[in-house]
């Protein structure tokens, strides 16, 4: 075999082998978009669930369930019997979608001191967060935080605002679902 012979082999498995990694980066992509496809069927069709139990709302942080219809009394962190059977539905929701990644942040009205308020949203964030647990929810994926009266979603003027303030809010994440996030690094944030 001739020197240009010899090149002109080289050339062509050179070729060969770049059209190889080309079809191979093609498939990873398609592979990619396929897996972004599902994440976001499978944001939409959780979106949809939690919503038939509660108002949802789609977020870069997750997906945000509401729980402040009748959830709790004035000064009280032990969910009413309509907020547990909403809880129980959501538990089966999650249970049903392993790895997904729950951060359950309690809020108050603006009723009382700082310092009871700060403790008595930490107090519905665990409660709610025991409750799941005793559903089934593996402690490990959950993290509780109270917030105190820092966030309200409404005014603190009518008993109904304040009635809204009192709330859970209940953030959903995963890498399932498109917001990579580990029960760890949710930790660390708390």
């Amino acid at each position: 075999m001739t020197e240009q012979q010899a090149a002109e082999t080289k050339a062509q498995e050179a070729a060969q082998a770049e059209a190889a990694a080309e079809a191979e980066a093609e498939k990873a992509r398609q592979a990619t978009a396929q897996a972004e496809t599902e994440k976001g069927q499978l944001r939409a069709q959780l979106l949809s669930q939690f919503n038939a139990v509660s108002q949802t709302r789609d977020s870069a942080r997750g997906l945000i369930v509401n729980m402040s219809d009748v959830l709790f009394d004035t000064a009280s962190y032990t969910p009413m019997p309509g907020a547990r059977e909403k809880l129980a539905k959501i538990s089966g929701i999650l249970l049903a979608h392993p790895g997904l990644v729950l951060q359950i942040e309690g809020h108050t009205d603006s009723l009382g001191n700082d310092e009871f308020n700060q403790q008595l949203s930490e107090r519905r964030a665990d409660s709610v967060r025991d409750f799941l647990a005793e559903q089934g929810v593996p402690m490990s994926s959950m993290t509780a935080r109270g917030f105190g009266k820092t966030q309200p979603v409404a005014t603190n003027d009518t008993p109904e605002g304040r009635q809204r303030n009192r709330r859970v809010e209940l953030v959903v994440n995963g890498d399932a679902i498109g917001n990579p996030t580990s029960a760890n690094a949710a930790n660390q944030a708390n």
